[in-house]
């Protein structure tokens, strides 16, 4: 049995790799990577398995998935490995209309007393919310979900705005634009277990990751 499971290992049979993937990040970019990697790389399957940092941690740890794209504001453990794959800012996101829409940029500051929409999974959020404090800022918070796609449809109906990953608005009418004052930058990471020797498979989807040109359409807001 470890002849044959060597053996498939070194010869890509039935070859897969278990991909974590960080919930907020932009499905736009990571359906790319998924096509581009797709179309060279048909031999190899890939399950996706997705969460917040500290689950994609936990089953990275348990060996229970391969390799996973995220981010953390406190850095990773020593037993894993992180290659960044780009930085994205965070915007706020509001409705047509808001009057954000005059700003090409927003001072921290001026969030003060706006009605929130508060993404539960977010894994800046404390780290806004100490920011937001530290300027005697507060905001009311009238909904919270951990749907990515509900907060932003919410914010396109007018019911408040919210912090927003660069890359991550996909709902028509959702409005951005960048946060400074100061600005809030997020770094997206290829992490895996250090200990943990790669298949060729899992090899091959790290390489593809690391050359895909996640910036080749940057922007800072939409209208």
């Amino acid at each position: 049995d470890a002849q044959r499971e060597a053996q498939r290992f070194l010869t890509m049979g039935e070859a897969s790799v278990t991909l974590g993937i960080m919930c907020t990040v932009g499905p736009r970019r990571f359906t790319g990577l998924l096509a581009s990697f797709q179309a060279n790389e048909s031999d190899i399957s890939l399950h996706l398995v997705e969460g917040v940092p500290n689950m994609l941690t936990e089953r990275l740890e348990r060996d229970e998935i391969d390799i996973a794209i995220m981010a953390s504001p406190d850095g990773f453990p020593e037993t894993l490995e992180a290659i960044p794959l780009y930085r994205e800012q965070f915007l706020i996101a509001f409705p047509a209309g808001h009057r954000y829409s005059t700003f090409a940029e927003v001072p921290m500051a001026e969030i003060n007393g706006e009605n929130y929409l508060d993404r539960v999974n977010c894994e800046y959020t404390n780290s806004i919310d100490d920011m937001l404090h530290e300027r005697g800022c507060s905001v009311k918070v009238v909904h919270q979900s951990e749907r990515e796609d509900w907060i932003q449809n919410m914010v396109a109906g007018g019911l408040g705005i919210c912090f927003l990953p660069e890359f991550s608005a996909v709902v028509p009418g959702v409005q951005t634009r960048p946060v400074v004052d100061p600005e809030v930058w997020r770094e997206i990471c290829l992490v895996w277990r250090k200990d943990r020797e790669l298949s060729p498979a899992v090899r091959r989807f790290a390489t593809a990751a690391r050359k895909y040109p996640w910036l080749s359409e940057n922007r800072l807001h939409t209208e």
